[in-house]
């Protein structure tokens, strides 16, 4: 893996960029047999390859730097270092990439920008599906996530790493219909039958929601008959692999283990985090409401008195800032969001954008609430989808705009 990172930052310079979310999801995957430092080191490196070519990220959102800061204050406070550095490290490097992201796209025409979102986006699906096959031919199975044994197996892939896979497939279904490639459209159905059989309700909902945003891209009269075609080849596909490979089993089967019928809306733990907060912080004042209790140490026991024992963490995003950083650290994490989203929102003008900004502000809104932002690969991710609109007009583009200016002149001339 250093090897390749080095590889795309020569081959691909700044551009290589959108390559990161396949590093981040191919970390998560992979044994790794090196010092843990290696990995760091390599993040480091390409990281710092894309701050040192862009220092100007820090006009388009100071909030981003303010945010490294207070984490790097609290960290002294905290008391085992060594367990919270990988969410330390991801956190940083979020931070970070939120503005340099941006920063990057202003520089490249979106067309080519997509071309490669699209190629990094299916080799994390081609990863995904090659190591869910061979993690189910050899039953390997380290996690047992929801307690999950036998048929299709996923290896390490665990829990909140589903997440990318919702907008790796968004982009490589809208590739697969806008080319009309077969490749892009197989490997797009094989990774949604893969991810329904996960039970990660996230991953599910969003990735089939993406689906439907592409789709209704195509709700107009000149792509009429595109939508109905590939609404048809979709379907027809979909019943044969439902009703000829044992899926419906499967899928009951795992729905019973992950017991969802027994979880009221009510009862959802991460719903609750908020209410014990106020009562850590406001109530009981349990530790300060301005710097929280300890970076990322959000262990049961440590919030809440323990109502839900000691091996539940917390999981709702602003329930584990507000935590690990207090209301300082939150407010700096919203305003840094609402800076990048209303940027976002200056550049959109089409119906496509419009529904991609859709799409990408309710994941965002759903992974505030079932957490983690430490988990950067699907965050990452969703950021480079959700700049798209910022990156630079193709030239053809430019000409009609300017041709479009001309006329309104020359008629306002006239008048």
């Amino acid at each position: 893996m250093p090897i390749l990172a080095l590889w795309v930052i020569w081959k691909k310079q700044e551009l290589g960029i959108v390559y990161l979310p396949f590093f981040f999801f191919l970390n998560d995957m992979i044994d790794r047999n090196l010092p843990a430092m290696v990995n760091y080191f390599t993040v480091s490196m390409m990281v710092g390859y894309y701050l040192f070519h862009n220092l100007t990220f820090v006009k388009r959102n100071i909030f981003s730097l303010l945010l490294v800061i207070h984490f790097f204050i609290l960290l002294p406070n905290a008391k085992d270092l060594v367990r919270i550095r990988p969410d330390f490290f991801a956190s940083i490097v979020l931070f970070l990439l939120i503005p340099i992201i941006a920063e990057v796209y202003t520089k490249f025409p979106r067309e080519r920008i997509f071309e490669e979102l699209s190629k990094s986006s299916l080799f994390i699906m081609i990863f995904f599906i090659i190591n869910t096959v061979f993690s189910t031919v050899l039953r390997y199975n380290p996690t047992e996530m929801y307690g999950i044994t036998s048929g299709v197996l996923y290896g390490n892939i665990y829990l909140s790493d589903f997440n990318i896979l919702a907008f790796a497939s968004f982009i490589v279904i809208r590739k697969g219909i806008k080319d009309k490639s077969i490749i892009h459209i197989a490997v797009y159905i094989a990774t949604i039958f893969l991810v329904l059989l996960s039970f990660r309700r996230t991953a599910m909902g969003l990735a089939l929601l993406g689906t439907v945003i592409v789709m209704i891209e195509l709700l107009n009269f000149k792509q009429i008959k595109q939508f109905i075609m590939y609404g048809f080849v979709l379907a027809v596909v979909s019943l044969v692999i439902v009703y000829s490979t044992g899926f419906l089993a499967v899928f009951q089967e795992r729905y019973e283990l992950r017991k969802l019928d027994d979880r009221a809306l009510g009862e959802e733990k991460r719903l609750m985090e908020l209410d014990l907060m106020y009562k850590d912080l406001f109530v009981y004042y349990d530790y300060s409401p301005w710097t929280g209790y300890e970076l990322f140490d959000y262990k049961g026991s440590n919030y809440g008195k323990g109502i839900f024992g000691e091996e539940r963490p917390l999981h709702s995003d602003y329930a584990v800032l507000i935590h690990s950083s207090g209301l300082i650290g939150l407010s700096l994490y919203l305003l840094m969001m609402f800076v990048a989203i209303t940027s976002i929102w200056r550049r959109t003008n089409t119906k496509d954008d419009y529904l991609q900004f859709m799409f990408c502000m309710i994941a965002f809104c759903v992974f505030f609430i079932t957490g983690r932002f430490s988990k950067i690969s699907f965050m990452v991710m969703m950021f480079m989808i959700w700049y798209l609109p910022i990156a630079r007009k193709t030239k053809v583009v430019s000409k009609i705009s300017g041709s479009l200016r001309n006329t309104k002149r020359a008629l306002s001339l006239k008048s």
